[in-house]
Formats: structure tokens, C-alpha cells, sequence
């Protein structure tokens, strides 16, 4: 994966399937179309340095923009890098930025996302918040800053500080996180977790502003069709003649049952304890600094008030490296509880502090978002470099593209097999029954 990969990876927007035929969706007119280098220019980015640097004399002398997506990596919006040349003054020092842009596709923006929100007002405060502990909560850094927010004309762009020229990377997202890369990750997911809850005590206001889940109505419009139900159906399908029995109970939840529990798991009236849930956090949402084993956070746009186990359910069955997921989860869970647990206290939380019953309740009751997780996100998280290699946006309209891609991406071993674990285990948990 990309070392700098702030793009919604499409992990939670879309897994092709043909059971839903393309010309269903809504038309997007072009707007899937990438937008281009050429959009951006020297006053562009003076825009988002003097808000940043609160100068207002500051100029652009110099820029260079590279594309960094690739396909089968960045399907929702294109990434670029662009290295700055300013002055903050007209006699001042000669400085260079080093920055990120996320641009979305039209069609993208069009539909709306969370992210403005989140780096506008939520993030800035939950920073505060854990810049406010004492010294003993150690790093506290959430995500990437945030130079300019901008929606506007149709389009939605960011312009982010670059982590990778911070020393930070993605891990690996082809075999799966180990024990120690799981406990770093989940301790900061805890931390996201414990400073949005203190959010919720003291401005309850911020958060109301964030839309609900993207399932808060189900799985029934066209695009959760072609994520959720048809990967579900592909995912029966490979698993028809091994799992019979699991592949007839799967197909039969699909679509008013399966719909029915998406929607339960993601409504926070049903949480023991909500959370600003990040909403797609998987191994290529965190980047790492290995030199001392910080991490940071990326990609805001489908965050929500939830239950924490969604993220956790999500990480689980999509980041894991298949030992880890079968043997270590709850040592994990005791990590992850410890962080949020100190955290809270840490942060000046006065609210009743979660116990370890309650985490272990809501896993359960979220245990459907993994088996979700697993069938229709997992295959993606680990699409091999070659199955990256022509998979676009475009491969969704292309039915005989499809079906060699959802071909390329089950011939994983590392989906296969942790797929049909995660299937037995959901069948001995009766998550896979229909009443």
C-alpha cells in the first residue's frame, strides 16, 4: 500500500458484486471522473498556508504536485503529494511544507461525508482534550493536521500535513498485523474512543453534528446492495460445496434478515456505551512510526456515534493475521480496555466508566459488523499487488471485469482460510441463524 494513503480505500464503500446490476445505481453524469494536477495552483495553496500559519502576507513561490493513488488502492478519491515553496513574509526565510492532498471524486462528495466535520471541530477538540492530560498519557497525536477543509462547488478537498515525511507508514496490510502491531493500533483506537466519549460529556453539541451510519437504514439502497449483500452472496458462493450448510444459512439472512442486524449493531439506542466510532478502521487506516512505535489515525469520512466494538469487530476481522485473530483476541480485548479505561481517567471522564462486561457484551452484540467485516471487506484489505493492478472504479461497471476480479481477489490463501474460520466461528456463535 501506499506510504502516505489517506483515500477512503473503498474498503467500507464498495465490494463488486453481480447479483445488482450496475445500471441500477444512480447515474453520476461524469463524476466519477479524477480530478486533475491542473486544478490546483500557487493561490490554492496560499489559501490553506496563511489560514494555517495565520500569516496573512505569506506567499506561494513555488510548488510541485505528484499523483500518488494507484489503482486497486484509492477508489473514492485521488491522493497527491505536493512539496510547497513560501514565504510568510516578502523578506522572510525561504521554507518548504511537505503536504497531502485527499480529492474527492464528484460522486463522492455529492453524497456527503462526516470528514469536514471531523477536522473542522471534532478532532481539534478531542486533541484538546488529551493535550489537557497529564504527561503520563504519553503520545496523543490522533491524525494528520489539517491545513484546508474545503467543500464547495461540488468538490471536497483536504490539504493535510504528509505523516510519511514525519518518519510514519502503513503496516502491512497482505499479511496481517502481529501481536504487538494489533496492541500499538488498538491502543490508539482506545484513545480515539476515550477522548470522544469526554467529547460527548462536555459538548454534546459537537458530536450531534455528525450523521448517523451509513447502515443506519440497512443495506437497502443500491450502493449497500453492491457492498454488502452481493459480497455476501459471492462469499456463500466459494464456500458452497465446503460449508454447505454455512453457505445455505448465509444466503437465507440475505437481504431482510442481514439488513435487519446491520441496522441493530450501527443504532447507538442499542450500545451499553457509545463512542465516535471511526468507522473503517483497518490496518491501512493507521499509520505507523516505527523509530517509536506511535500511531496515527487517517481517514474521517464515515465516522459516527456507535458502539466501540464496531471499530474493534471491524479491525479484528480485516487486519488481523489469522493466528492473532483465532488465539489472541482476548488478550487484545484486555489491552484495548486498559487503554480506554486509563485514557478516560487520565482525560478527567466523570461519567461511569464501561467495565470489562460491558466491552465483552458489546462484542457480542456487534460480533455481525465482523462477520460483515470478513466476507465482504476482508477480500480487498489484502488484494495482492497484481489483483491491485487494474482495479479501478471503473472495474465495478465491467460485469466480466468483475467476476475476474472477486476470482483474483478469493484466490487469496489468507482470505480463504480466514473466511472458513471465521464462518465456523460464527456458526458455533449462531450469529448465522435466521428465526
Amino acid at each position: 500500500m501506499l506510504v502516505v494513503d489517506y483515500a477512503v480505500t473503498f474498503v467500507t464503500r464498495v465490494l463488486s458484486v453481480l447479483s445488482v446490476e450496475w445500471s441500477s445505481l444512480p447515474a453520476t453524469d461524469g463524476a466519477m471522473d479524477p480530478p486533475q494536477k491542473s486544478d490546483y495552483s500557487a493561490e490554492y495553496f496560499e489559501k490553506a498556508l496563511v489560514k494555517a500559519h495565520q500569516s496573512p502576507n505569506l506567499r506561494v513561490e513555488s510548488f510541485s504536485i505528484e499523483v500518488l493513488s494507484q489503482n486497486g488502492e484509492n477508489f473514492c478519491s485521488v491522493i497527491y503529494r505536493v512539496v510547497v515553496g513560501f514565504r510568510k513574509t516578502a523578506d522572510a526565510t525561504l521554507e518548504t511544507g511537505r503536504y497531502i492532498i485527499k480529492d474527492l471524486l464528484p460522486v463522492v462528495a455529492e453524497l456527503g461525508t462526516n470528514e469536514k466535520t471531523m477536522f473542522e471541530e471534532l478532532l481539534p477538540a478531542m486533541g484538546d482534550i488529551l493535550g489537557r492530560a497529564p504527561p503520563s498519557l504519553g503520545e496523543h497525536k490522533l491524525s494528520a493536521d489539517c491545513l484546508l477543509a474545503d467543500a464547495t462547488n461540488g468538490k471536497e478537498v483536504y490539504v493535510l500535513e504528509d505523516l510519511g515525511a514525519l518518519g510514519y507508514a502503513s503496516m502491512d496490510r497482505f499479511r496481517g498485523l502481529s501481536l504487538e502491531d494489533a496492541q500499538i493500533g488498538l491502543g490508539k483506537m482506545a484513545q480515539f474512543h476515550a477522548a470522544s466519549m469526554v467529547l460527548c460529556q462536555q459538548q454534546p453539541e459537537l458530536v450531534a453534528k455528525l450523521s448517523p451510519s451509513h447502515y443506519a437504514e440497512g443495506v437497502s439502497d443500491p450502493f449497500a446492495q453492491v457492498i454488502v449483500i452481493g459480497g455476501t452472496e459471492y462469499a456463500a458462493e466459494v464456500f458452497a460445496q465446503e460449508l454447505p450448510q454455512i453457505a445455505k444459512k448465509m444466503k437465507a439472512q440475505i437481504p431482510e434478515e442481514y439488513s435487519k442486524r446491520i441496522r441493530a449493531v450501527v443504532d447507538p439506542k442499542n450500545s451499553a456505551f457509545n463512542v465516535i466510532v471511526h468507522g473503517d478502521l483497518w490496518v491501512n487506516n493507521m499509520m505507523l512510526d516505527r523509530s517509536n512505535g506511535n500511531v496515527i489515525l487517517v481517514d474521517f469520512q464515515n465516522c459516527f456515534l456507535g458502539s466501540p466494538a464496531i471499530d474493534v469487530q471491524f479491525f479484528f476481522y480485516t487486519s488481523l493475521q489469522l493466528e492473532v485473530l483465532l488465539h489472541q483476541q482476548d488478550a487484545l480485548l484486555q489491552h484495548y480496555y486498559h487503554s480506554l479505561t486509563e485514557t478516560l481517567k487520565l482525560c478527567g471522564y466523570t461519567g461511569s466508566v464501561p467495565t470489562f462486561e460491558q466491552l465483552m457484551a458489546e462484542m457480542q452484540r456487534c460480533l455481525y459488523y465482523g462477520y460483515y467485516a470478513v466476507a465482504c471487506e476482508l477480500p480487498i484489505c489484502c488484494a495482492s499487488p497484481e489483483a491491485s493492478s487494474d482495479f479501478n472504479l471503473h472495474t465495478f461497471g465491467n460485469k466480466q471485469a468483475l467476476e475476474e476480479k472477486r476470482r483474483q481477489l478469493f484466490a487469496s490463501e489468507r482470505v480463504r482460510q480466514t473466511i472458513k474460520a471465521a464462518l465456523l466461528t460464527f456458526e458455533q456463535q449462531g450469529i448465522l441463524e435466521t428465526p
